[in-house]
C-alpha cells in the first residue's frame, strides 16, 4: 500500500508543481495567470492525462487515509502524526476541490480560471468558507512535504531533517499568505465578469491594490440597483 501511495504521489507532485507555478505567476497579474493556464491546460486537460491524474488522486486519498490510520493505531512520533493529520486534510480537500472544479465546468458552465477562484474569496458568504478551506490546504500540503523531507534526512542527520521541516513549512506559510492576498484582491484590483457575479453575487467590499507602499484600502460599494433600465423623467416642456 505504501508503494502504491508513493507511485501515485509522483504523478500528483508533477501536477502540483505545474499548478502552483500557475498560481505564483498570477502574482504578476491576471493576464499572466490566464496565459500560463491556457498553456498548462494543453497538458493536464488532455483526456488521457486527466484520467491518469484523477486515478492518482483517488489512489492517493484511499491509501493515504489507510496509512494515517496505521500511524494513529501504532501511536508513532509527532512528525508522523503531523504527516497523518495533514494528509487526511489533503484527502478531504482534494475530494472537495475536484468536485468544485467539475461543478464549475459541467454544471455552472464557467471557466474555472482566476476569476472562478477569486469570486469565492471576495464575495461575502463564500469567502468565510473558501479562504480557510484553501489556506489550510496549502499549509497542510507544505506540512506534508516537510514531514517527507524530515523522513529522508533523519537517518543521516536528525537536526538537518528538523531544519528542512521548519524551512518547508515556513515557505508554505508565506506562499499561503501571498495566494490569499492575491485572490482576495489585496495585491491588485479584481473586476469580476458578469457571469461570475451572477453565480456568486456582487462583492460588497471593493479592495484597492496598495500604492506607494501604503496598505490596501477597502471601500464600500453600493448594492446594484434592482431596476437597471429605469430612466430619468423627461424634462418638462419649456
Amino acid at each position: 500500500m505504501e508503494r502504491l501511495h508513493k507511485v501515485s504521489a509522483g504523478f500528483i507532485f508533477a501536477f502540483i508543481c505545474l499548478h502552483f507555478a500557475n498560481h505564483l505567476i498570477g502574482l504578476e497579474g491576471i493576464a499572466a495567470h490566464q496565459q500560463f493556464l491556457e498553456a498548462a491546460r494543453l497538458i493536464y486537460r488532455h483526456p488521457v492525462v486527466e484520467m491518469v491524474l484523477l486515478m492518482a488522486f483517488v489512489i492517493q486519498m484511499i491509501t493515504g487515509i489507510a496509512l494515517s490510520r496505521v500511524i494513529w493505531r501504532e501511536k508513532k512520533d509527532i512528525i508522523h502524526q503531523l504527516q497523518a493529520i495533514s494528509g487526511t486534510y489533503l484527502a478531504v480537500f482534494i475530494f472537495v476541490h475536484v468536485a468544485w472544479v467539475f461543478l464549475g465546468r459541467l454544471v455552472l458552465n464557467l471557466d474555472t480560471n482566476f476569476d472562478y477562484a477569486a469570486a469565492t474569496m471576495i464575495t461575502p458568504g463564500w469567502s468565510w468558507v473558501f479562504m480557510p478551506l484553501y489556506g489550510l490546504a496549502v499549509v497542510a500540503l507544505f506540512m506534508h512535504l516537510g514531514c517527507i523531507t524530515y523522513d529522508i534526512f533523519k537517518k543521516t542527520d536528525k537536526r538537518l531533517g528538523v531544519a528542512c521541516l521548519v524551512i518547508v513549512q515556513g515557505a508554505g506559510l508565506y506562499v499561503t499568505y501571498l495566494l490569499l492576498m492575491m485572490y482576495s484582491g489585496r495585491l491588485y484590483p479584481i473586476d469580476l465578469p458578469d457571469q461570475y457575479t451572477d453565480v456568486f453575487g456582487h462583492p460588497v467590499i471593493a479592495v484597492t491594490a496598495p500604492k506607494d507602499g501604503k496598505p490596501a484600502k477597502e471601500e464600500a460599494v453600493p448594492a446594484p440597483s434592482e431596476d437597471k433600465t429605469a430612466e430619468k423623467p423627461a424634462s418638462p416642456p419649456q
